[in-house]
Parts: structure tokens; sequence; C-alpha cells
């Protein structure tokens, strides 16, 4: 418990400190800077874990795509993604000066968000783990989103498979994105105080569960709250609304049953 305590005061790497681990470049203390042919590269978020007695930091970072056309030429659609890629570090000795060790990065772990921004990570919620079976690690990342007078709550959902377990290097990523699951709305903006629409809001729980022989989980979002049923009419959500979604290999990431 001592060394688990010692390790959670070490404060993790900042946000520059991700940023030159994957990119090399010196953003001067902030969070974000401009790192190729007008790309921009801004931390995103980051967490600590443990994994079979060692202790691990992840920083994840989005960047946006090369550019190579004049200022306002940009195609930037609602299906445009952005890059995702990460640093992680291990830590080595929590009492010396540079407690962190780095342990390697990705360029990229996967594609996600719209409008070329990634979504914004969501503060009072808090991120859910899972390990499975063979040592691997599932994450759900709260997040939050803003589109057509609507609040979408959601989860990123990101995989970590321990360095020394992977089974195929050249295929198999230390972290891989592995979808997004909607976690509850909110029309507030919209509706108008009722007056363009009935005003609705859910919230979602998510549930991680064993699925059969599978390694990864399924994931089970639960609704509470009220979704609009017809014109002028809501009515509440319950278990019947629930949604699980299983990993398909094939499309390397979450998808509804």
């Amino acid at each position: 418990m001592a060394a688990f305590t010692a390790a959670a005061e070490v404060a993790p790497p900042d946000a520059a400190s991700v940023l030159y681990a994957i990119h090399q470049v010196d953003s001067k203390g902030a969070d974000a800077a401009e790192v190729a042919n007008g790309s921009f590269a801004t931390y995103w978020y980051g967490h600590a874990f443990n994994v079979e007695g060692v202790q691990y930091y992840t920083g994840f970072v989005w960047e946006t795509a090369e550019r190579y056309v004049k200022p306002g030429e940009d195609d930037i659609a609602p299906t445009t993604p952005v890059n995702l890629s990460e640093a992680t570090f291990i830590l080595d000795n929590p009492s010396s000066e540079q407690p962190w060790k780095f342990r390697g990065m990705e360029p990229t772990i996967g594609e996600f968000g719209a409008y070329e921004r990634a979504p914004e990570v969501d503060p009072r919620r808090k991120p859910r783990e899972f390990r499975t079976a063979s040592g691997k690690l599932v994450l759900a990342v709260p997040t939050e989103s803003f589109e057509n007078g609507i609040t979408i709550s959601a989860y990123t959902l990101l995989v970590f498979t321990p360095p020394e377990k992977r089974q195929d290097e050249s295929q198999d990523k230390v972290w891989a994105y592995a979808g997004n699951v909607i976690a509850g709305e909110d029309n507030g903006p919209a509706c108008a105080d009722g007056d363009v629409m009935p005003c609705t809001r859910s919230e979602g729980e998510l549930v991680f569960s064993a699925h059969g022989v599978a390694d990864l989980p399924q994931v089970t979002v639960q609704f509470t709250g009220t979704t609009i049923s017809g014109p002028g009419k809501t009515r509440k959500l319950g278990a019947a609304d629930a949604v699980a979604y299983t990993y398909d290999a094939a499309r390397k990431e979450y998808v509804a049953r």
C-alpha cells in the first residue's frame, strides 16, 4: 500500500513533455504546438494505471492533417477526423528528480472525432477500466460534444496491451482506439424550454461484462432519463433501452449488437 501511495503522489509528465516525446517539438509549456506542414498537435488526455505491479502513465495527443492548400480551402466536414497518438512512461524511481522513464510512443493508434477536432474530455465523469484475462486494459474515457443544440455524452474506448504480451509487434499496437459509445443526450439549448420540441435529458451508465470466450469485454450502456417518443411526446428510459456493444475484430472497434 505504501508503494502505491507514493506512486500516486508523483506528478505525471505534463502536456509539454508528452508533446515532445511524440513530436520532438518544444511547446514552451503549452498543450498544443504546430508540428509539420501546418499540422497542429494538441494534448488530449492523460491516464495513470497499474498493470501487474508496473505503474504506467500514458498521454494522448490528437493531430490535424498536414496542410497543402491555401488558407480557407481546407475541406473540413462533420466526418473529418483527427489522428490519435500516444506516449507511455513507466514510474522508475518515485524519489528521484526524474521519476518517470519514457517507455515508448506510437505516432498513430487510430482516428476519431469530427470537424477535425477530438471530442472534449468530460471532467465531471470518471474514466472506467476493465482488465481482461490476457492482461489487457480497456479504458473508457468520458467525453462530451455539442451539435445542433444537443449535448452528447459518450465514452471513447481504448485498449492497452502490455508491450511484452503483444503477439505480433508489426500488427499489434500497445494502445489502440476501439470506438465510441453514446452515453446520454441533453437537448436543452435546442428545445427552447419546450417551445421548439419537448425537452429531454438522458444519462448512461457504462458497464463492462465478460463476453463468451472473447478476451475483450462486452460494453453495455444503461440509460435513465427521458427521450422523445413521437411528435410532442416524451417517455422515460428503462432497462429495454440499454445498448450492448461487442468488439468487431474486422472493424477494430466496438459496434452495437
